[in-house]
């Protein structure tokens, strides 16, 4: 299990700075995420502070309108903000864990959309870091945009995670 933390933890590193290492990274993603993989979620940037996905306008990723379908939409705000969150924690030491997902559907989606999850350094030091210094486990949530290729408001996620130390994990 290590070594494959550390993959990660490594691979989203140089994805950061190579487009190499991203679309090794999206091919990993597709592997370690089955249910993803039909749906060809990808990684279009990645950095420290921000994570984008896109979820392309293709016909696993419809629904029976022809717009992108609601759960797709869903999953590309979870997926970003997860990203975002394995790449600034290390997932040797740090489990997450989804505790809930809030969607507010604004427009239909009738070509591919990006969503984009950002964390800045502030925001992880004062709602993960320090909490996690006196507490078990902290909850913090994040607000994704989702956007269009128009830049139309397609919807707004708001996951929220569980954060703790694996040695503090009772169940693995």
């Amino acid at each position: 299990m290590s070594k494959k933390f550390a993959l990660m933890r490594d691979l989203t590193t140089k994805a950061k700075e190579s487009k190499f290492y991203l679309s090794i990274l999206n091919k990993l993603m597709w592997t370690a995420i089955p249910f993803n993989k039909p749906h060809r979620f990808t990684i279009s940037m990645i950095k420290d502070d921000e994570v984008r996905v896109t979820a392309k306008y293709r016909k696993k990723n419809l629904n029976h309108l022809r717009g992108i379908h609601a759960c797709a939409i869903a999953t590309i705000g979870e997926y970003a903000s997860g990203i975002l969150l394995i790449s600034n924690l290390d997932p040797a030491e740090y489990r997450l864990i989804m505790a809930k997902i809030e969607i507010d559907y604004v427009y239909q989606a009738k070509s591919s959309i990006t969503a984009v999850a950002s964390l800045s350094e502030e925001e992880k030091q004062k709602n993960i870091l320090e909490p996690l210094q006196k507490e078990e486990a902290v909850f913090t949530t994040m607000e994704v945009p989702i956007h269009d290729m128009q830049d139309n408001l397609i919807a707004t996620v708001k996951v929220k995670w569980q954060i703790k130390l694996w040695k503090s994990v009772r169940t693995k």
